[in-house]
């Protein structure tokens, strides 16, 4: 299809089983788009939660395709990309928030840069803990064996390939890889890429258009300025299925961009996964223990009505902040609790509390029409959703 000159941004979202966080980011991406000419296509992979009805309730201006089976994320992607109409495209998972500035920068930063390919923000977890997959290097095998073995932990300098380590958190510059749950790119290139490889089914995909956007002439860019929340670098379960869609992935990934070192490859790839193995286990070990509760929660809003209805029916015990100053002036005696109304508080203040104060605190978010409810009750529960009760009964709603 043929773009629009009218249109600058279209914002592509693949979602599968979310609602609660897809809600959340879709609220923060409407936000953020208020001064861009942007659509929004999200295409659900056949949700068996109620994520389509609420898109078309909540967000009607939203573009939402429908699948009957899971396409995957690459081949889902390229579906909505036949139909965006915007300059350019973000990619974006739907367990993301973006600051209300986020689409601006990037879209002020490529106009100013026009051989940049494919770039991406500062990424941090739902703990306020920056995600190192923000910014990486190619995954050659020497790269990959220092990172199976943990060895980037010890010398940046010498082992830290994977994850490129020599490029600091908070500086701008060069980087081969960007992740799939935050991409930003040309649509002209994404085209002339051919989109991400169908042959991937989820994992791998955005190392292997990252490379590919390499090949081809342009500079990738870690934009650290920009801050993003991707909820699924704290919550994505390595499992057994995680563990072979991975493998096979990587398998897939070397044997296409390194065919003559097919011996080596199939090497790391076996050790690799036996590595991997024998981490989840001692992993699922040691998670065996108590989880870290919390029981002093304090709920940063100026909604009277949402603090009494949060406290009969969520948290009886909830203290109330106006502002994030207030927040500092309380001394709990524990682990505590900070809900954020997003009503009251705007993205990039949340963001930058986080990365400050990061594990001091566990975070929930109240989503700006005060309905819905995410956040992890403890440091090492998976992140989830509610709805927010609204009756005068005490409810038995809960959220780990």
């Amino acid at each position: 299809m043929e773009q629009s000159k009218s249109i600058d941004l279209s914002v592509i979202i693949v979602s599968y089983n979310v609602e609660h966080f897809l809600h959340l980011c879709l609220e923060s991406v409407y936000a953020a788009i208020n001064n861009i000419n942007a659509e929004i296509i999200v295409i659900d992979n056949a949700s068996a939660d109620n994520s389509v009805e609420m898109m078309r309730k909540k967000f009607p201006s939203t573009r939402v395709i429908s699948n009957a089976d899971n396409l995957g994320f690459g081949k889902a992607n390229n579906k909505a990309a036949k139909l965006a109409k915007g300059r350019y495209i973000c990619i974006l998972n739907p367990d993301t928030i973006v600051s209300q500035k986020t689409f601006e920068e990037f879209i002020q930063f490529h106009e100013a840069n026009p051989t940049i390919g494919i770039s991406g923000p500062q990424m941090i977890d739902g703990t306020g803990q920056f995600l190192l997959e923000s910014k990486r290097g190619l995954p050659t095998i020497k790269a990959a064996v220092f990172k199976s073995l943990g060895l980037f932990r010890l010398s940046s300098r010498f082992f830290g390939q994977y994850y490129n380590l020599s490029l600091p958190q908070n500086q701008n510059g060069k980087t081969d890889v960007l992740a799939g749950a935050f991409m930003f790119i040309r649509k002209r290139l994404y085209d002339q890429l051919e989109g991400f490889d169908e042959n991937f089914f989820m994992y791998g995909e955005d190392i292997e258009i990252s490379h590919r956007s390499l090949k081809l002439g342009y500079t990738n860019f870690y934009f650290s300025q920009s801050k993003v929340i991707h909820f699924k670098g704290e919550s994505t379960p390595k499992n057994k299925a995680y563990e072979k869609r991975f493998f096979n992935a990587m398998s897939y990934y070397y044997n296409k961009n390194f065919s003559h070192n097919w011996l080596l490859n199939s090497i790391f790839i076996t050790g690799s996964y036996l590595f991997s193995k024998f981490k989840r286990v001692a992993s699922s070990r040691r998670d065996k223990t108590s989880p870290i509760l919390v029981t002093d929660w304090t709920l940063v809003s100026k909604n009277p009505k949402l603090f009494k209805n949060v406290k009969m029916n969520m948290f009886p015990g909830i203290k109330h902040c106006q502002n994030l100053l207030e927040v500092l002036q309380v001394k709990p005696k524990k682990l505590m609790g900070i809900v954020f109304d997003m009503r009251t508080t705007q993205w990039s203040e949340v963001i930058n509390f986080m990365q400050v104060h990061q594990t001091r605190y566990v975070y929930k978010f109240i989503s700006v029409d005060n309905k819905r409810i995410i956040g992890s009750s403890d440091v090492l529960s998976r992140g989830s959703g509610a709805v927010i009760p609204n009756t005068k009964k005490k409810s038995k709603t809960s959220i780990v």
